[in-house]
């Protein structure tokens, strides 16, 4: 998404305190031909729509696709020693918010942090914004806090949008990007998007699924990584816009690899993922027809996989002091807090 495209806001109703950002791009189904045409699935078009909210929820809870939970544990287990850290006052921020389970943990902690630091006033100063390209996702994420003591407002948004979204919360902010969403845009992009936009007296806070440094861990630990992401209900996951519009499964194949590419840092593991077409045939979606030969290849996201090391490494680079960064047993995990460098 491109920021400089032009903006439109719209308040919808109070209750639901939410303010919905669109786009002057064409809507989400044009905008799938569009890529479709060009041979591309980019992985935001999986999450959005009740489909697409759906679909996630259902990965999200998987067996076979643990990620997500083993962050939020990592984030349980650290919690009280992770609040000690962020200064009162703050606005929680999180992007990506999916079902809001891991900011309504952290919430209530900060909640009390607050009302302890100051339990005559009976009241926190903390406003919550939850943030997520999908509306149900906001609702559900709205939800899930709706009888903590703090003013919230829920976005509908992109973050590549982030210089235009911040003019709806309240400074200073702990800017969070939780559930492995930061391993899905290239490092140096978003650590300049997040560093360009956070204020001073603003923190980052992040969390990440990592690789083990070196040996047969990390060998293992690859092997893993395939079976997580190329798993069948992962397959299903990133087959669905093509699924939902009336493709048989024997029409494509799902493809998933751990590639080593080159950066700034050295070299580092991102996952490639393809949409094979097995024979000709048409996808119609609204008015538009798209046609498929056999032979077709349609390039989908990326999630990277770094070692503990290599994220340091970027945010150094990209201008990041680290505050605090815990670790889970055999560095699997990470959840990171940081502020830009004046």
């Amino acid at each position: 998404m491109n920021s400089t495209e032009k903006v439109e806001f719209e308040q919808v109703s109070e209750n639901k305190e939410k303010i919905v950002v669109t786009s002057s791009k064409k809507n989400l189904e044009g905008k799938l031909c569009e890529c479709l045409k060009n041979r591309e699935l980019p992985d935001y078009l999986l999450y959005t729509g009740a489909g697409g909210a759906k679909n996630w929820l259902k990965l999200d809870g998987a067996e076979t696709f643990p990620v997500a939970r083993q962050l939020k544990v990592l984030l349980e287990k650290n919690l009280e020693s992770i609040v000690r850290f962020i200064p009162t006052g703050m606005s929680l921020v999180s992007v990506g918010v999916g079902n809001g389970e891991k900011e309504r943990i952290f919430l209530e902690a900060l909640v009390r942090k607050n009302l302890a630091e100051n339990p005559a006033s009976g009241k926190v100063s903390i406003r919550y914004y939850p943030i997520d390209i999908n509306s149900e996702l906001v609702d559900i994420a709205l939800e899930k806090v709706e009888n903590l003591p703090v003013e919230k407002k829920g976005i509908v948004g992109f973050i590549e949008d982030m210089s235009t979204l911040k003019k709806n919360w309240r400074l200073p902010v702990l800017f969070c990007i939780l559930g492995n969403t930061f391993c899905n845009y290239e490092p140096e992009f978003i650590l300049q998007l997040v560093r360009e936009n956070l204020e001073q007296g603003d923190l980052f806070f992040f969390d990440a699924n990592l690789l083990p440094s070196e040996g047969t861990e990390a060998q293992s630990a690859r092997r893993s990584v395939l079976g997580t992401y190329a798993s069948r209900e992962n397959a299903l996951f990133n087959m669905y816009p093509l699924l939902h519009y009336g493709m048989a499964p024997e029409d494509f194949d799902f493809e998933l690899l751990l590639a080593h590419v080159n950066s700034r840092i050295g070299g580092v593991y991102r996952t490639r993922k393809s949409l094979y077409i097995l024979k000709d045939t048409e996808l119609t979606i609204g008015a538009e027809t798209i046609g498929f030969r056999e032979g077709d290849v349609i390039h989908m996201g990326f999630t990277y996989k770094y070692t503990y090391d290599q994220i340091t490494a970027f945010l150094e680079i990209c201008g990041f002091e680290i505050l605090k960064a815990f670790l889970s047993e055999g560095r699997a995990n990470a959840i990171i807090l940081a502020k830009k460098r004046i």
